[in-house]
């Protein structure tokens, strides 16, 4: 949740906080009086924003800071655009229509619908498991509904399946499957599945049967349990980001660099921002790498990014909501390969098809 005010509100706020790990510095107010050590992240309307120790996203107006602070900001920014290269344009918006079911799914086994991703490999495509209580199995239909076959993970067991991320890496196309649901706050290690997307014939009609685990990833948030339903994956950043469903503090995102994955050993995500929207149940990064969608039980919430821009920067500007049809427990949410299409489905059968397209 981002917060703004006056100076001395920032002091406040940042003087409760413990120091965070990152670029700290010392700002000074107009009067010369009032000091904090906070982090920068950007410039956005006339309002500098620097980072908390818990997360947040804290904003004062340029002009309550002193010059020497001023002009530290305007040298850091252009600084920035120089080393990335970047003029720090935002990116064109999709005029998202009205959503619509164009399909409905064939296969029954597909009884709870918890996540959804776009094929690498097959246009037209898209990838589901069910949720808790499910086999270890991934599911394949087209834009139709029709049913393309499954496959199960070898040697894997779902315990709380949550969601699917399709993405391509060092030229191949993998898949990243969430098991990582906790209701009820208990656990305390979070499991993710990597695999390389399984290929199949549609000319042949030859079956999937199963496919070996590429990678599997442990991990633990930083902070506290939590309960996650939502993941994606960032290919240019190389690093996993996942949301929390929290139903009394805004919604978590966290931050996992693949460079911080060790084999057998559980990594510590780091949280990037508190978003100020209702609990996340889903969430996707565009083909472009631009834009993250992130679903709730309502509507979805679009954050875009410019030239150069980390994702904490673009989390700290308000987002744009996406209005969606009204479904029964729709936990599932993608991009089409274009990034032009969200595509959703429902935990209920008999289980939609969801289009929500320009």
């Amino acid at each position: 949740m981002a917060r703004t005010g006056n100076f001395i509100g920032l002091v406040i706020y940042l003087a409760l906080a413990t120091p965070v790990a990152g670029e700290m510095r010392v700002w000074t107010d107009t009067s010369g009086k009032q000091q904090v050590e906070a982090e920068f992240v950007t410039l956005q309307d006339g309002k500098v924003w620097f980072h908390g120790a818990d997360g947040r996203v804290v904003g004062a107006p340029m002009e309550t800071l002193s010059e020497a602070d001023q002009a530290y900001i305007r040298d850091e920014i252009q600084r920035r655009a120089e080393k990335r290269g970047s003029t720090r344009n935002p990116p064109d918006r999709v005029p998202y229509g009205p959503g619509r079911t164009v399909a409905t799914l064939g296969n029954r086994a597909i009884n709870e619908s918890s996540g959804i991703a776009s094929s690498r490999r097959l246009p037209g495509a898209f990838w589901t498991h069910n949720d808790s209580g499910g086999d270890a199995r991934l599911y394949l239909f087209d834009g139709q509904g029709r049913d393309l076959g499954s496959c199960r993970l070898d040697g894997v067991e779902a315990f709380d399946w949550e969601d699917i991320a399709s993405f391509e890496r060092g030229g191949k196309s993998y898949l990243l499957v969430g098991d990582c649901g906790n209701n009820g706050l208990a656990a305390t290690i979070h499991i993710l599945h990597l695999v390389e997307e399984p290929h199949l014939d549609l000319q042949t009609g030859a079956p999937i049967d199963s496919v070996p685990v590429t990678q599997t990833i442990f991990f633990s948030f930083e902070d506290d349990h939590r309960d996650c339903e939502a993941l994606a994956v960032d290919t240019e950043a190389d690093c996993i980001y996942l949301a929390t469903k929290e139903p009394e503090k805004g919604t978590l995102v966290y931050e996992l660099p693949w460079s911080k994955i060790e084999p057998k050993k559980a990594a510590s995500v780091h949280r990037i921002a508190t978003l100020d929207i209702p609990p996340a149940t889903a969430m996707d990064i565009s083909p472009d790498g631009r834009r993250m969608i992130i679903l709730t039980y309502g509507n979805a919430y679009e954050y875009q990014r410019g030239d150069g821009e980390s994702w904490r920067e673009a989390l700290a500007r308000p987002a744009r909501e996406i209005v969606l049809p009204e479904r029964i427990q729709g936990e599932s949410i993608c991009f089409g390969t274009d990034g032009k299409a969200l595509y959703l489905t429902s935990e209920k059968l008999p289980t939609p098809l969801i289009e929500v397209g320009s």
